[in-house]
């Protein structure tokens, strides 16, 4: 796939684009990617995903501050995984966003995109004016010479997949359907950093995660089953994410993972989480030996949670 990060080298090769954010890449981008990728079949196109560096709200609105779902670099790999042809990750900018959608369509889509076929997702706009929809940006294609056609949503058991839906499933602890809208299981990537080293005392060593980007959504407070990869490796293991009530009496959230069979020194080393399966909201228990006797439950409960993700 080949990335593209601004408008001063236009695409030589006629193409078909869609436009958006496309936090996750989930199942309803995935679906608009195939329907993208069968039109610029029959066309003889090439596909391009145009998308941004940030959060169009973080330029425009100063006090937003995002939940992704994916880093930047996270959704380039995705829609290269998806099969897309080109990626032009645009830096968004007050500029860019004062573009009524007719000055968009020429001045990016038709003379640096070279776009001929324009796919709108179902609930996107672009542009200025707000107001217009698919049947405008269709009215201008029809001027410019670029066919327009707007996209349905996805839609499973009347609801319309979309990134807010599982944004809000993660942030109730409901891993299960949003894994199962994104298409893959949701992931933090980060650092190990030093910790406190309690879990060690009681038999259930963690290594403490700093994420390595700060906009990126962290699941609701709870202990989950979890893959976790290192160097390569993948190994089954239990997130905890919260204050840990039970040992210190503070507001400050942490992440940490405890490696089922597994003992090496990973200090400062990149990690990969992989989120399978709520296991409990946290619980702040009366004493360190109550701790203890749920975590055994924890990690058996683990241990069946990836018996029957294996069997599936």
């Amino acid at each position: 796939m080949k990335i593209i990060t601004d408008l001063q080298t236009p695409i030589l090769e006629p193409t078909a684009v869609t436009v958006g954010f496309f936090d996750g890449v989930h199942l309803g981008h995935q679906y608009l990617i195939n329907r993208l990728q069968k039109k610029a079949k029959e066309r003889g196109l090439q596909t391009v995903v145009i998308t941004f560096a940030m959060h169009p709200r973080e330029v425009l609105q100063a006090d937003y501050i995002p939940e992704l779902l994916t880093t930047t670099n996270e959704r380039i790999a995705l829609l290269e995984k998806a099969g897309i042809d080109i990626c032009v990750v645009l830096p968004f900018s007050k500029e860019l966003a004062k573009l009524t959608s007719q000055e968009f369509m020429v001045q990016v889509l038709q003379k640096i995109v070279h776009a001929r076929y324009l796919l709108v997702g179902h609930d996107h706009r672009f542009g200025s004016d707000r107001h217009h929809d698919v049947h405008d940006y269709a009215r201008i294609g029809k001027e410019i010479g670029m066919e327009v056609e707007g996209d349905q949503a996805l839609v499973e058991d009347d609801i319309s997949i979309s990134s807010s839906v599982i944004r809000r499933a993660l942030s109730s602890g409901d891993i299960v359907h949003a894994n199962h809208y994104l298409g893959y299981p949701y992931f933090l990537e980060g650092t190990v950093v030093g910790g406190k080293k309690i879990g060690r005392t009681i038999g259930f060593p963690t290594a403490n995660i700093a994420v390595n980007d700060h906009r990126k959504l962290i699941p609701a407070d709870g202990v989950y089953a979890t893959k976790v990869s290192i160097k390569g490796k993948t190994y089954l293991g239990m997130m905890n994410i919260g204050t840990r009530p039970t040992i210190e009496d503070s507001l400050r959230k942490t992440i940490e993972v405890h490696i089922l069979d597994f003992n090496a020194s990973i200090y400062q080393e990149l990690i990969l989480i992989e989120f399978m399966y709520l296991l409990r909201h946290e619980i702040k228990f009366q004493s360190l030996d109550e701790l203890v006797t749920q975590l055994v439950r924890d990690k058996a409960h683990t241990i069946d949670v990836f018996s029957v993700i294996k069997k599936d």
